[in-house]
């Protein structure tokens, strides 16, 4: 077992997590609607595929996940698959603005949950495919470093003004 978080720590990583609509929000909103399909350069996906992905892997991973955690001992974690999901439900196909409308809705249901939740139960394990035993703080962790990962992508599109 790792050390556990700090207060502190936990409402850090927590108001990064809450923030995380609203950053997304404002980047789609400097991208002109006419570019929001594009993939410039060697980027795998545009703005719109960007979106539908956080908004998947936030409903069918991080929530599961979350939950699944909280009430079971040691559950095992289903990976996802991007890549696959954003060819099988057509991405480029969907709408932006509903996409990030449901991220956002659901990002905030699992701050609210995690807020009430997490302090107490940092250290409870789940067994995440190939990565093997995690905390449900490393699972935390994780979305912020994918909120991260994925924020740099949409930067490096080099669409929004």
């Amino acid at each position: 077992m790792h050390t556990p978080p700090t207060p502190i720590e936990i409402a850090a990583c927590l108001d990064a997590l809450q923030s995380m609509p609203d950053r997304l929000q404002a980047m789609v909103e400097r991208c002109p609607s006419d570019r929001q399909l594009e993939r410039p350069g060697d980027a795998l996906f545009s703005l719109t595929e960007q979106v539908c992905h956080l908004r998947d892997i936030e409903l069918e991973g991080y929530t599961l996940r979350i939950a699944r955690v909280l009430a079971e001992e040691v559950p095992e974690l289903q990976e996802i698959d991007g890549s696959t999901l954003a060819k099988t439900r057509r991405y480029q196909q969907q709408y932006l603005t509903l996409a990030l409308d449901l991220f956002g809705r659901q990002r905030r249901a699992n701050v609210a949950l995690l807020r009430d939740h997490l302090a107490g139960n940092t250290q409870r394990l789940g067994i995440f495919g190939g990565f093997g035993g995690v905390t449900l703080w490393s699972l935390v962790q994780g979305m912020a470093a994918h909120d991260a990962e994925h924020l740099g992508e949409i930067e490096a599109l080099g669409l929004c003004r």
